[in-house]
């Protein structure tokens, strides 16, 4: 029986089918290429999934200024004009995955069709309005991400511009190269087909992407993570729709299982995977040698 490939692995043949490609292409001083996953991944700048930049809440408040939202230690965030949300983290996901095979830049063509069956989505009249109107959110919402130890800042819309062809349905996008900035900071690779299973639930949704890049997580109080989602909700009803978005990860094995403890402590549980237990096996080895 043929052995099936790991993620590793798949991650390791598309990116040199990508490096391959691209010097076929471009010149090697204009190759600026995002890191190149295969089909059934997303690969997520780490910042992007580690705070409220994208919120949990269907409620889009709107900041004249840029104003700080939740972030994890280390990072910083803010944004101006109309707040992001699951639903545009999916297409900005979609989009990044288009990009991915080109150098940043080059212009990324699709179908509003394709997309919105890609996303799921309806593909009548409303859904093509929509989508449309996503796309000017993308391009409209400012945002700053400032990495502390680091000292260095990403400003800027998440996408540049986009043509329409209203015969055709086809739109030509592009992002711009400072876009590879955010993945210089690390990223997450998501399992696309876990993310689409969880539907509407948009606080599995944040959950999923940010436990994703954790080998061991860290553990969080109630409180601090609707403060990281973004959530409006109460305390206890938040409690109570995040007990129900950690069971959706363990339904599709993105987690192992967690438990909420007497002091309001979230700890999750999960299995690394091949790639972040090398991580652990390097990081021990120095901590020992420390």
């Amino acid at each position: 029986m043929t052995k099936k490939p790991t993620v590793e692995e798949k991650l390791a043949a598309a990116k040199a089918r990508g490096k391959k490609a691209v010097a076929k292409k471009v010149e090697p001083a204009q190759q600026l290429m995002l890191p190149m996953w295969p089909e059934e991944i997303r690969g997520v700048p780490n910042a992007v999934l580690r705070g409220a930049l994208f919120t949990v809440s269907k409620e889009r408040a709107m900041h004249k200024q840029l104003t700080p939202v939740a972030a994890v230690d280390g990072i910083e965030i803010r944004v101006q004009n109309a707040r992001l949300n699951q639903q545009d983290l999916d297409l900005f996901e979609m989009l990044l995955h288009l990009q991915r095979e080109q150098p940043l830049g080059n212009e990324v063509e699709f179908t509003a069709h394709s997309m919105l069956k890609a996303l799921r989505r309806p593909t009548g009249g409303s859904a093509h309005e929509r989508l449309t109107n996503d796309l000017a959110r993308l391009m409209g919402s400012i945002v700053e991400i400032k990495w502390i130890k680091e000292r260095k800042a990403f400003l800027g819309a998440l996408v540049e511009s986009a043509f329409r062809d209203d015969e055709t349905g086809r739109y030509v996008l592009r992002f711009n190269s400072d876009t590879m900035k955010l993945y210089g900071q690390g990223h997450t690779w998501i399992d696309w087909k876990e993310r689409q299973s969880l539907g509407q639930n948009n606080l599995a949704k944040w959950l999923h992407g940010f436990y994703a890049g954790h080998a061991l997580p860290y553990s969080y109080k109630v409180e601090t993570l609707r403060e990281l989602c973004g959530s409006i909700a109460v305390l206890r009803e938040f409690r109570r729709v995040l007990k129900r978005a950690l069971d959706e990860l363990v339904n599709i094995n993105a987690i192992a299982s967690w438990e909420i403890d007497s002091g309001n402590l979230v700890h999750v549980r999960k299995t690394p995977t091949q790639s972040q237990r090398k991580h652990l096996a390097r990081a021990k080895v120095i901590h020992k040698k420390g």
